[in-house]
């Protein structure tokens, strides 16, 4: 293993963990942070280095902005920036300003996909394990429903049982106050709010296989870019509902098991 450095901040904590993990098969240290504030105090007290992971939606300040503040820090920085989600045109129209020599932009990826391009950004030579986590068979049973097994089979490759098992945890603990987000935004029309919830629940969902929540979560994201009527926001948010009960019935299933 090299001798690589790399910071990561994501406000998603079962995003967090995993990402963590995955930077970990070719860097010797990954310093993680749940805010860009949390890091950037990290950063101007004890200094930091060049390498940064980021995602690209956080609340109070944005992979973008935060990228400003890093390349200012560092002159020789080289960022990545993460985003479950296709960016809006208003985010590629400003994303097309990044120095494309310091800072990578990937969208809409799957695990394998991130561990490939992450590998080869930061050490300039992607190693013989990057791709060793396509083609793996499913290893949960056929009868679950609310999640991809082969997702699961990726995470235990990662980390084994106890390593789903905590990512699902943490899934698991902040599925009811986002839901509740939702309702509130919802509720009050508010489609920004609709469309950053959305954004953040679609990665969580991802990380962890839960491909019906992350369809669902995507169509209420559309519905919100779009500002479709509060009426068919809210059948979309009914529908989210329905897969929330089940998805939450069979992770604890899975977390008994």
């Amino acid at each position: 293993m090299s001798d690589l450095e790399i910071w990561l901040v994501n406000d998603d904590p079962a995003q967090l963990l995993v990402q963590k993990r995955l930077l970990g098969r070719f860097a010797s240290t990954v310093w993680d942070f749940q805010s860009p504030t949390e890091l950037m105090a990290q950063a101007r007290t004890y200094g930091s280095c060049p390498n940064l992971v980021s995602d690209f939606h956080m609340p109070g300040m944005n992979g973008l902005e935060l990228s400003q503040l890093w390349c200012q820090l560092h002159p020789n920085a080289r960022i990545l920036l993460l985003s479950a989600s296709r960016l809006s045109q208003t985010e590629q129209d400003e994303a097309a300003y990044l120095p494309s020599n310091r800072i990578k932009l990937l969208t809409n990826f799957r695990i394998p996909e991130l561990l490939t391009v992450a590998s080869g950004w930061f050490s300039h030579s992607p190693n013989s394990s990057d791709n060793s986590l396509e083609g793996l068979e499913t290893s949960e049973p056929s009868s679950l429903r609310f999640f991809d097994s082969s997702m699961h089979a990726k995470l235990r490759l990662l980390g084994g049982d106890a390593f789903l098992k905590k990512a699902l945890e943490r899934f698991a603990t902040r599925l009811p106050g986002r839901l509740e987000s939702f309702e509130a935004a919802v509720a009050a029309a508010d489609y920004a709010s609709v469309h950053q919830q959305a954004h953040s629940l679609k990665g969580s969902c991802g990380v962890v296989g839960a491909t019906p929540m992350l369809e669902s979560v995507d169509a209420l994201e559309s519905a919100a870019k779009d500002r479709e009527t509060p009426e068919s926001l809210a059948l979309k948010l009914n529908h989210l509902r329905a897969l929330y009960e089940g998805t939450l019935a069979e992770l604890n299933e899975i977390l008994a098991g």
